[in-house]
């Protein structure tokens, strides 16, 4: 505990914490690796989740936890979807089918629904570690959800969001105070 102002300041190191978050992102990028991404990508969200959970109770901020959970959980929902189709969907219809129509309405509800409530739970953390690029990376996010419409420009902008949010992750201060302000 460090006294400034004759005030007692909680410090509390995260340093293993977002290098989990940091290394978690970066093997959850790592599905497309054949054979063994679906596992690195499996083993990198776990490494995620626990992140955010450690930050969010050190921090005493539940909040944080509970909103990346909310969109982690709407975002997985999307992948169980998209594996559906991929393995039953294509030979279940030819052409575009009402039913493909109102599952891709869906998964875009879904994505937006998801990546809102990343959003929410990067600015929180933000604001608690006072780093910004967890803010920027999670509307960048939100962006590319809304706008994924737009010829793959929403991709494009979800693929910037991750790449800042892993860079957050890294270059978070070590050292934060327990009792800032949200």
């Amino acid at each position: 505990m460090e006294e400034k102002n004759n005030l007692p300041r909680n410090k509390i190191n995260i340093t293993t914490q977002k290098m989990t978050g940091g290394i978690g992102l970066i093997l959850g990028v790592l599905v497309v690796v054949p054979k063994i991404g679906i596992l690195l990508s499996i083993v990198g969200n776990v490494l995620l989740i626990i992140s955010i959970y450690q930050i969010s109770n050190m921090l005493k901020k539940q909040a944080i936890f509970n909103r990346f959970i909310i969109g982690f959980v709407l975002g997985l929902i999307i992948r169980i979807i998209a594996l559906f189709f991929k393995f039953v969907g294509i030979r279940m219809f030819s052409g575009m089918s009402i039913g493909m129509f109102a599952t891709i309405i869906l998964v875009y509800i879904l994505a937006v629904a998801s990546t809102y409530f990343s959003k929410q739970a990067y600015s929180m953390l933000a604001n608690a570690l006072h780093h910004k690029l967890f803010s920027t990376a999670g509307l960048l996010m939100f962006i590319g959800a809304i706008t994924i419409i737009l010829f793959g420009l929403g991709l494009i902008l979800i693929l910037i969001g991750w790449i800042i949010l892993v860079v957050a992750f890294f270059t978070a201060p070590e050292e934060v105070e327990a009792n800032n302000n949200v």
